[in-house]
């Protein structure tokens, strides 16, 4: 008994000692193995200080990663020049290039429009006889975005400006996309819309940025810093007037951001609607109508014009619906357009009642409905396009 322990304890002893053993192996492995490892850095590093190119890259580099830290260090002019002084004075120039088209139905408009900035700030004073180049995020700017635009607007001149020895600092940008607008469309295609460009300071309230028209140019002759070119190319619109005014953006309620807005109104040219849209409307619903002078004993003659009055009516709605805007609400035309579908309609409908009363030997009274229905559908067609564009511009 006394043997088994003693060989149980000397087993114990054993396997503990080869334990320690390969244990202290291992690190002393490792530590020659980090040894290695730190010579072989030394010996490139020492390489790279023997070879000349190599030097000379690292230097580079080195200098390279100092100047980056120190420019990233370089303190930026956030806060807006004489801020002690009441709001900034931004005088604004916008003039609107070219209005490529108006699109009702994504309620949009393209246009080309360039914006020139001007504000002083005697931090930037310089004593150059020129002008300095900064980039736009190096200074103090408005900020300004156009709280309408679109992805697809593009910014064609480089973000930068340009800075008068006095500290006059001038900022030009050109815009060309997409902007939105919402758009009252109940009087289509007989309406009027205003657009609108908003320019809005982020960041800043009205208390802080003032925008006001560009004196510079309302002395050369732009009426309110700004207007709209003669030559644009718009062909189914007429712009009638054009202002400039201050309008504050209100992103939140309480939270309110300086903007600036140059507004153009527009009226819709309808000869496109009416020879296109309207006329051939007109022209389906006066051939249903066919029916009342058709004799109800050619009741096949009478379903084949029926029929192909809606048809034809349908086919047409399909054509233009790519013209028609998607709205919650009715246009002129959607009304027009809908009283159309009705008396068609019903034209069919007075066709299949004649055929039944002829069937049962009631001629008279099919040809009576006849020439009542002769004068009650031009009338209820025209009374219903009277009340529906009555007030067309409305």
């Amino acid at each position: 008994m006394h043997l088994d322990f003693a060989n149980a304890l000397n087993l114990v002893s054993t396997v503990t000692l080869i334990g320690a053993l390969i244990f202290t192996g291992m690190q002393v492995r490792a530590a020659n193995r980090a040894r290695r490892e730190q010579a072989i850095v030394l010996i490139r590093c020492r390489m790279l200080l023997r070879t000349p190119t190599r030097f000379f890259l690292f230097a580079v580099l080195f200098a390279l990663s100092i100047h980056l830290a120190c420019s990233a260090e370089t303190p930026a002019l956030i806060e807006r020049p004489n801020a002690n002084s009441g709001p900034t004075e931004i005088s604004v120039l916008i003039w609107v290039v070219d209005i490529h088209g108006i699109d009702s139905a994504q309620q949009s408009f393209i246009a080309d429009i360039v914006v020139v900035f001007r504000w002083k700030d005697p931090r930037l004073a310089h004593t150059g006889s020129g002008v300095m180049r900064y980039s736009l995020d190096q200074i103090w700017n408005p900020r300004v975005s156009i709280e309408n635009e679109t992805s697809s607007v593009s910014h064609r001149l480089p973000d930068s400006v340009e800075v008068e020895a006095d500290g006059t600092v001038l900022y030009r940008q050109r815009y060309d996309g997409s902007f939105t607008q919402a758009l009252r469309l109940k009087s289509f295609p007989f309406d009027k819309q205003t657009f609108r460009v908003h320019l809005v300071a982020v960041r800043y309230s009205p208390n802080e940025v003032q925008f006001v028209p560009d004196q510079q140019w309302v002395k050369a002759g732009l009426r309110q810093g700004g207007g709209i070119s003669p030559s644009i190319t718009l062909p189914d619109w007429t712009v009638e007037q054009w202002d400039i005014k201050t309008l504050g953006y209100a992103l939140v309620p309480g939270v309110e951001y300086s903007g600036y807005v140059f507004e153009f109104t527009a009226l819709r040219n309808v000869q496109h609607y009416i020879l296109k849209v309207i006329l051939p409307l007109v022209l389906i619903v006066i051939m249903s109508w066919t029916v009342f002078w058709i004799d109800p004993i050619h009741s096949n003659s009478q379903i084949s014009v029926a029929v192909t009055s809606m048809l034809t009516l349908i086919a047409y709605r399909f054509a233009i619906d790519s013209q028609l805007p998607r709205l919650p609400y009715m246009t002129c035309l959607d009304a027009f357009i809908l009283t159309s579908t009705v008396l068609v309609f019903f034209s069919l409908i007075e066709v299949l009642i004649t055929t039944i009363l002829e069937t049962n030997q009631q001629r008279k009274l099919a040809k009576k409905i006849d020439r009542y229905c002769r004068a009650i559908f031009p009338a209820i067609f025209v009374i219903a396009s009277v009340a529906i564009f009555a007030n067309p511009r409305g």
